[in-house]
């Protein structure tokens, strides 16, 4: 059995790697040509730093990553509102973890510069993937691993009907030494209270943090699309629009936003769907953002990902009969992908009105 995994991000790399531990015929295919770029860093919580671990024990390879033990919400002045334990969160860069996983694996079974474009079919099943350069890669199962945007889950089930998030966040990665270090173990989150606005900060080494604003774009925007992003004006844009959404926020916001440099900075326009009816027709399976979408607010979208990287594969080894073994991974997977999907929904309406109720903007229960 030979199985063709379309995406080589942390869905895809994590899937080759259960795969290949497992002694089973694989190959990635990634669209992009160079080195893993795109995204700053994320949180990932017990789950998905339980499947981490357990992927590296077979490997010399060491993970990065910092832990994050501590949440503490903090209104415009500074003054502490609620303070949380953490139990098992880490903070990872994208690029990192893309390297760490990458470095897993065989090159041989990595190909980049892939762009998928159809499947070819003998009978109902396909049989290979075709990509844009003209390459072909046949296999028996194929797994699309290809995001949110996904030509893989288009090509199955068609277009699906994202529902706008109603909320923009502005992320960046700022070099403040003394800021970090302070900072160590700490996810700190300012929140206006009367309006859809917050600023979070999370230190990804001793020297790095990572940070986003979270905004209502009713409260100020800057023009998006492609001609505005490629404009030289645009990172001074941005940093006007940080500046002014966000001149009541203390002064360690401020030391942030004055070290960043806003031409690295990128502004995220949340979405997510509904549950899918399955994550799979024939032959071909979904995992990760191309199978299921949440909004941000629950942290969980990474943890979910590998979560489905390691299901998936534990199905294929349980039943030798592809059908079935999607069927399982999805009556598996599809409670928690709904509840995360839910939970995201409620903790952005909380969000945007925020004197309603302070929640904890994380998951709350992490499930196995």
């Amino acid at each position: 059995m030979k199985i063709v995994i379309l995406g080589g991000g942390i869905a895809g790399l994590c899937m080759g790697i259960y795969l290949h531990q497992n002694q089973i015929d694989f190959s990635i295919n990634e669209r992009q040509t160079h080195a893993a770029v795109g995204g700053h860093a994320f949180l990932m919580h017990h789950d998905g730093f339980t499947v981490l671990q357990e992927i590296a024990a077979y490997t010399a390879c060491y993970l990065p990553g910092r832990k994050v033990d501590t949440f503490v919400s903090k209104d415009p002045s500074g003054e502490i509102l609620a303070e949380h334990q953490l139990h098992d969160w880490q903070c990872f860069k994208r690029t990192e973890l893309l390297d760490c996983l990458m470095g897993m694996l065989p090159a041989e079974h990595l190909h980049s510069g892939r762009v998928f474009s159809h499947f070819i079919y003998e009978g109902e099943r396909a049989v290979a993937a075709a990509f844009h350069n003209g390459e072909r890669e046949y296999g028996d199962i194929f797994v699309g691993a290809d995001g949110a945007n996904s030509a893989v889950r288009h090509k199955i089930f068609g277009e699906v009907t994202f529902k706008p998030g109603k909320v923009k966040e502005l992320v960046g990665i700022a070099r403040h030494p003394e800021l970090a270090v302070s900072l160590q173990g700490k996810f700190t989150k300012y929140q206006q209270e009367n309006k859809g606005l917050s600023f979070g900060v999370i230190p990804t080494s001793e020297t790095e943090v990572v940070w986003f604003m979270q905004y209502d774009p009713a409260l100020g925007d800057v023009p998006e699309g492609a001609d505005a992003r490629a404009a030289l004006s645009y990172p001074e844009k941005l940093r006007a629009q940080c500046a002014e959404l966000l001149k009541d926020f203390p002064e360690e916001v401020q030391a942030v936003l004055a070290v960043n440099d806003f031409r690295t900075s990128y502004v995220w326009n949340t979405r997510d769907f509904d549950l899918l009816p399955d994550f799979h027709h024939q032959n071909i399976v979904l995992i990760g953002d191309a199978a299921h979408v949440a909004l941000p607010f629950t942290s969980a979208g990474t943890t979910n990902a590998m979560m489905d990287a390691k299901i998936l594969t534990q199905c294929l080894l349980l039943y030798e009969d592809d059908d079935l073994a999607f069927s399982a991974y999805y009556r598996i997977r599809a409670g928690h992908v709904e509840q995360h999907v839910k939970l995201g929904r409620e903790l952005r309406d909380a969000f945007l009105d925020p004197s309603a109720t302070l929640k904890i903007p994380l998951i709350s229960n992490p499930t196995s």
